[in-house]
């Protein structure tokens, strides 16, 4: 005859738990407590067998092994038992965002030039005399050609690293490799647009400092940046002028010079509807519209975002823009800044946008490569302005 406990509290051990603790729940057809009667004919005595019984025969061995397997801080032979599992979050410590890669308007562009006219001057009308002579007033129109350049980032990924997380994406819980490298490749893409919007020059030197990773970036290779279409009189030939821009020469900035940029914008013919500036910048305005103004307007661009507004232009801070005080010899490139800009005439004119495309293979590994067509154009130099320099 056997007889079966299946009761924690028929255990008869110091703490009846102590066994569902390290078990867990009893699984089916576990051998708790079991009493094999005696068949020998002489009646001899019936023995005890299951897990109840092999703790109580070795009890100072079971706490040794309770307490060290479940308390265990230290190096032992617990912790590489214990499977690790990975959280499949990756988690981008160089976050940047790009919210003028959106912002600006892109624009199909037929052929590797971007072509536009300007009308740069309309002749005075005149005033005659009664039945005098007709004579025509001659306007000035310009072309202006800006060559589409090439944007590309470039990725690879072992196939042996593809096999190797093969299992863990088959059971839902792991990053896809080649995934998780094209985004970041993309990324890697949108933070060079975003930083040659701003800081690009192709005319002025030999290179350009992009300020994610402080990589030299080729000026024969770049296109031209707000500042250098904005603000750059001769090289470019775009339109530019030192009348764009104002350097502070390491003096504070004030509310003042905030609108005069804006006035000067105005009064030029542009109708500015952004800021950009650096994150110093961004809370310096606030405390100074605090001082003067003793409130702080804000008000909703794309995406619902919500951010600061002076004198109803909005104002966005760029992670891709120095917040190094001026010291009297600074530019955007290298200390505080604000952009006043006039989106209505800036383009970012695409010939083609970001494509995805795999390289051939040549060794065991997944080559691809992301490349966007594009230049970015402002139409309209003098409608925007650049303040730099300040401390």
């Amino acid at each position: 005859m056997t007889d079966y406990y299946g009761s924690a509290e028929a255990f008869n051990t110091p703490d009846p738990w102590t066994i569902k603790a390290v078990m867990g729940d009893y699984q089916e057809g576990l051998v708790i407590k079991r009493w094999d009667w005696s068949t020998s004919p002489n009646g001899g005595p019936s023995t005890e067998t299951g897990l109840v019984k092999g703790i109580q025969a070795n009890k100072g061995m079971f706490y040794k092994e309770l307490y060290t397997t479940l308390n265990t801080y230290s190096a032992g032979t617990l912790p590489v038992l214990i499977p690790v599992y990975i959280d499949p979050e990756i988690v981008d410590l160089t976050r940047r965002a790009t919210p003028l890669v959106e912002l600006i308007p892109r624009v199909t562009n037929y052929g590797l030039t971007a072509n536009y006219n300007q009308l740069t001057t309309i002749t005075t009308a005149q005033a005659i005399a009664e039945d005098g002579a007709l004579n025509e007033q001659n306007d000035a129109y310009t072309r202006r050609t800006v060559p589409i350049k090439t944007l590309v980032s470039v990725g690879r990924v072992t196939e042996q690293m593809i096999e190797a997380s093969r299992p863990y994406l088959s059971s839902g819980g792991y990053v896809d490799a080649l995934s998780l490298d094209v985004r970041a490749k993309t990324l890697s893409l949108r933070r060079l647009q975003e930083a040659m919007i701003l800081l690009g020059d192709c005319a002025t030197g030999t290179t350009w400092t992009e300020p994610v990773n402080s990589t030299a970036i080729s000026c024969t290779y770049s296109y031209e940046g707000l500042y250098q279409l904005i603000t750059n009189a001769n090289s470019n030939g775009l339109g530019g002028s030192t009348s764009y821009r104002t350097d502070k020469a390491a003096a504070a900035l004030g509310i003042s010079d905030i609108r005069t940029a804006i006035r000067t914008c105005r009064t030029s013919g542009g109708e500015p509807n952004l800021m950009v500036c650096d994150y110093a910048t961004y809370d310096e305005i606030k405390t100074l519209i605090q001082d003067q103004l003793r409130y702080i307007s804000t008000q909703n661009i794309a995406w619902g975002i919500t951010t600061l507004s002076f004198e109803g232009i909005p104002i966005i801070a760029s992670r891709f823009l120095s917040t190094t005080a001026g010291t009297g010899a600074m530019t955007p490139y290298t200390g505080r800044s604000i952009f006043v800009l006039d989106t209505n005439v800036i383009e970012m004119r695409v010939l083609r946008d970001v494509t995805y495309e795999e390289l051939a293979q040549t060794n065991l590994s997944k080559k691809f490569v992301l490349s966007v067509f594009e230049t970015l154009i402002v139409k309209a130099p003098q409608f925007n302005h650049v303040l730099y320099g300040y401390s």
